[in-house]
């Protein structure tokens, strides 16, 4: 299979540039574009909603998506995204996800990750 040809599925490194915004159309809380890597499909409790929303998309794809009140912890749970602008005043916001790249994960990145997994217990502090 080509690279460019790679879709979002388990044990691939996905690299994403990621937007928050008060509306769809306009990403005003991110002073800029944010990247993100993280290795999908690796959660204790399957896929998080975040990531079902990138299955089986390709490199080059972008996705927005409402983040509704309360939501953020179960949307995202294990997955460390970083703050983009995001305070405690934001109820609700959508993140503009643009993916940037599709890899085969290495074994030791899986197995690194797994054990970072496993050190959080039932909740992520973030290392």
């Amino acid at each position: 299979m080509q690279e460019s040809a790679a879709k979002v599925s388990p044990f691939k490194k996905i690299t994403l540039d990621l937007e928050a915004g008060r509306r769809p159309e306009s990403m005003d809380l991110s002073p800029g574009p944010s990247p993100f890597e993280f290795i999908f499909g690796l959660g204790t409790e399957g896929l998080t909603p975040f990531e079902c929303e990138l299955a089986d998309m390709g490199e080059g794809e972008s996705v927005i998506i409402f983040v509704k009140p309360g939501e953020f912890p179960e949307a995202f749970q294990h997955l460390q995204i970083p703050p983009l602008g995001i305070t405690d005043e934001v109820e609700s916001f959508y993140l503009k996800v643009n993916i940037q790249k599709i890899v085969q994960a290495e074994q030791r990145e899986v197995v690194g990750a797994l054990a970072d997994l496993a050190n959080c217990g039932d909740h992520c502090c973030g290392h």
